[in-house]
């Protein structure tokens, strides 16, 4: 039976090399894809990260659930200069992606300090281990995330960190997590992050986007498998007719006012396209800032599997640059001294 045709979509950038990724519907069982998956995601460890930035330091810490909303203890895992003697550093608190079903609190990490975010002695960087689907499906990862935020938040003193200058960055299957959090601590009025970053974020499990339909094969993290992986998150309530609430599935959330200045960017070529400006238009339609940065011909996760792209380079340009504005740090003290402006060959809205 020969494949269904491809819609009309944009171009990836000429300069990638991995855009097509999974050429169409697998016939392995999600499944097995899942346990594969796992088997590379989940190896990621602290030595890995201490390995290739040797300058850091790693602590391990268990907190407790909020009382009222779990029982799960958290591990949150902290990174910071071994000669850092600063007690009000600027924290950014990283949510791993995967789908919300694959990788552990280290996952990527090494190479996103080495993109994104640099430590030096004025920051620390916190990751959690959050539960995920299938074996907990949500809303257990959004409550894991939320937890912590609170406890870097209450316990900042103790962290030596300034808890005015936290900033939650969450990425693919992360980010649908970081933006449940913000919305969690907004409805308990508790302390929201003084920003959200929202990287080619996974937010909506809804498949009527355009996006959805011009990426379902052909690409990286293509269509079939987001919907199999929301399928793992949300469970039955996703097919039969039940409300999915905001917290386990934030692109359904009906009122998006009252958050934190947030950052989002996507790739113009990817399924999570259209959800992602939708959400934007939504917090700008709640009179919440926003800044929105669709990156012409990139592919889902281009940014940091070929990161030496040109369209890649800007986008982790702007996403220090916004880190710097919203932590208040110097300009260019995320950057490794590369210097100048970063031109942008494409659209970018």
């Amino acid at each position: 039976m020969s494949q269904p045709s491809i819609p009309p979509r944009p171009p990836y950038d000429p300069a990638y090399k991995g855009a097509c990724g999974i050429p169409k519907s697998s016939s392995e069982p999600f499944t097995s894809i899942v346990e594969t998956s796992r088997k590379t995601a989940d190896a990621d460890s602290a030595e890995d990260v201490l390995a290739k930035h040797p300058h850091l330091t790693h602590t391990d810490i268990t907190i407790p659930a909020i009382a009222d909303l779990d029982n799960n203890a958290i591990t949150l895992a902290i990174f910071q200069t071994k000669t850092s003697a600063n007690k009000r550093r600027s924290a950014v608190f990283y949510v791993h992606g995967g789908g919300q079903i694959v990788g552990n609190r280290f996952h990527m990490l090494a190479q996103w300090f080495d993109l994104v975010l640099p430590l030096n002695d004025g920051l620390v960087c916190a990751s959690v281990e959050y539960r995920r689907a299938p074996e907990d499906p949500a809303p257990a990862g959004a409550h894991d995330t939320y937890a912590a935020l609170m406890y870097l938040s209450k316990h900042s003193e103790d962290l030596g960190i300034d808890a005015s200058k936290i900033l939650i960055y969450g990425i693919s299957g992360g980010a649908p997590l970081a933006a449940s959090a913000c919305l969690l601590a907004r409805n308990r009025r508790c302390a929201n992050p003084c920003a959200q970053l929202l990287s080619v974020p996974m937010l909506d499990d809804r498949e009527h986007w355009p996006s959805f339909v011009q990426f379902e094969s052909h690409t990286l993290w293509p269509g079939f498998l987001d919907r199999q992986a929301w399928d793992m998150v949300l469970g039955e309530d996703r097919h039969n007719g039940s409300d999915v609430d905001a917290i386990r599935c934030p692109g359904r959330a009906s009122d998006l006012s009252n958050l934190p200045p947030t950052y989002i960017d996507v790739g113009e070529c990817e399924v999570f396209r259209d959800s992602a400006v939708d959400f934007a238009g939504r917090i700008w339609r709640g009179a919440g800032s926003v800044e929105l940065h669709v990156w012409a011909g990139m592919y889902h996760g281009g940014l940091v599997f070929e990161p030496s792209v040109l369209v890649s380079k800007a986008a982790l340009e702007m996403q220090r640059r916004f880190i710097e504005r919203a932590l208040g740090l110097r300009s260019g003290c995320l950057s490794k001294g590369e210097g100048g402006d970063v031109s942008v060959e494409g659209s970018e809205t």
